[in-house]
């Protein structure tokens, strides 16, 4: 006997069970396909917390040879105290053959005990042809809610609620690609009045439940500020660029740049991982393509006013935050996007002891920095960079919080996400300056790091 609740999630084929088994579960290793009967045996999926099982879902097949099935049952004088026995004989009797296979595998769990979940499409108008389905279902005598999943829209609901009723002691509305984390919570305890005597534990899971996301939350907030001040230091050495002649330089600094933007990409996708894998999130493509504003490199100047701050705002707040760069200088921007100038700069400014300083210093306008300390490309030292960052990382994060763990398509974000960091009010944004800034200088052990962490924390909290 189990001491956590089981349920077996059933219905029809091809009317999102298994979609509901992975949302509530949050594993998207459920098998999900549009193709009618790709579940063909009965898997358990369970939800842990501390590796306790809170509660098991049992994906079945869909009924395949309902009629015929009920018609058996139904086969001689059978009062309703006898019926779920009858239920048992028709396992017993057909179990291991090929002629009810999918019934034989839909009913097992539920005669040994699982509660029911009947899922229906609420996009499709109700058919008295589910009522043979329901009918079998009472007959098992089991606890039974039904689940009206609104795959292809709601138009029928209403429809659906009514006849269900009629079955079923409970009927809720459920959309497993689109619910949020409350309406998941708010399930759970749909499922603690349908087995009274697990109310307690389900209302332990849920509190407990709360407690791991806000844990989480914190978790993912110090991941991307990890993320952040890696992104933010980097920098990249290759001594045989020093044995180079100055007027081969020109010629190799594209693959030099290109390959300090891979790294980038690269360690940017690793934070992206790491946060994946915190919420249970194994699919995703792993590339960056499946983002949709991931069509260029990082620092592809293209995209840094979309992610950061535009140019009125960056001369704003890099002033309030003590600011010492050129960004009023329009000549270097040539009007063209916004960061082109100072990229470079930040660029080029790392390369001075390749170049070497005199011949470097004759190359760039008077407006732009440059150092002769250090024969590293990098780290970028453009204001705008840390928001960048933090305007990718949060809305990537957000996307994902959003996201079922039915959903298989690629992860995209949407605009007003990714213009977050331009939405945020003057004196949020100079903090926000300064923090990094002292970040980049001190490191993660300092204060800034663990103001910019509550800050992201705050960030994922407010997001609905």
């Amino acid at each position: 006997m189990n001491d956590h609740p089981v349920f077996a999630v059933v219905g029809h084929p091809n009317k999102g069970k298994s979609s509901v088994v992975a949302a509530l579960t949050q594993n998207d290793q459920v098998k999900i396909s549009p193709v009618s009967g790709t579940t063909r045996v009965s898997q358990r999926f369970a939800l842990k917390l501390d590796n306790k099982t809170v509660f098991e879902l049992v994906d079945t097949p869909g009924f395949q040879r309902a009629s015929k099935c009920l018609a058996w049952l139904n086969d001689g004088h059978v009062t309703a105290d006898q019926r779920p026995e009858r239920v048992r004989a028709f396992l017993e009797s057909f179990s291991g053959q090929e002629k009810f296979i999918d019934e034989v595998e839909l009913l097992t769990p539920i005669i040994e005990g699982a509660g029911i979940i009947y899922v229906i499409d609420g996009s499709l108008p109700y058919s008295p042809e589910y009522e043979t389905e329901m009918e079998i279902l009472r007959w098992s005598g089991s606890p039974r809610l039904a689940l009206i999943n609104p795959i292809g829209g709601d138009q029928y609901v209403e429809q659906w609620q009514q006849a269900l009723n009629q079955y079923f002691s409970l009927v809720r509305v459920f959309d497993p690609l689109h619910a949020s984390f409350d309406q998941h919570l708010q399930l759970l305890r749909t499922f603690g009045q349908l087995d009274t005597h697990k109310t307690a534990a389900f209302d332990h899971a849920i509190e407990e439940l709360e407690r791991y996301r806000q844990l989480k939350l914190k978790q993912a907030a110090r991941i991307i500020v990890e993320t952040l001040y890696n992104l933010i230091t980097y920098q990249q050495s290759n001594s045989h660029l020093e044995r180079l002649a100055k007027d081969k330089l020109a010629a190799v600094m594209p693959d030099e740049i290109a390959q300090f933007n891979r790294q980038l990409n690269k360690m940017e996708r690793e934070g992206q991982q790491q946060l994946e894998a915190l919420f249970l999130y194994h699919q995703l493509e792993a590339d960056s393509s499946r983002l949709k504003v991931h069509q260029s490199e990082l620092m592809d100047v293209t995209q840094w006013s979309f992610w950061g701050l535009d140019k009125k705002q960056l001369v704003v707040v890099s002033a309030g935050a003590g600011a010492a760069i050129g960004l009023l200088a329009d000549a270097g921007l040539g009007g063209t996007s916004l960061m082109t100038g100072v990229v470079s700069g930040g660029f080029v400014g790392g390369l001075s002891g390749w170049f070497g300083v005199d011949w470097l210093k004759d190359k760039l306008p008077a407006w732009m920095p440059f150092n002769n300390e250090t024969h590293l490309l990098g780290p970028v030292n453009d204001s705008n960079f840390s928001f960048v960052v933090l305007g990718r990382a949060l809305s990537h994060a957000r996307a994902m919080l959003a996201r079922s763990h039915a959903d298989q398509n690629k992860l995209s974000i949407d605009h007003e996400s990714a213009n977050a960091m331009q939405s945020l009010a003057l004196k949020d944004q100079v903090r926000l300056l300064k923090q990094c800034r002292q970040l980049q200088r001190d490191g993660l052990q300092v204060k800034a790091s663990e103001k910019l962490r509550d800050w992201v924390f705050q960030q994922l909290v407010d997001h609905k």
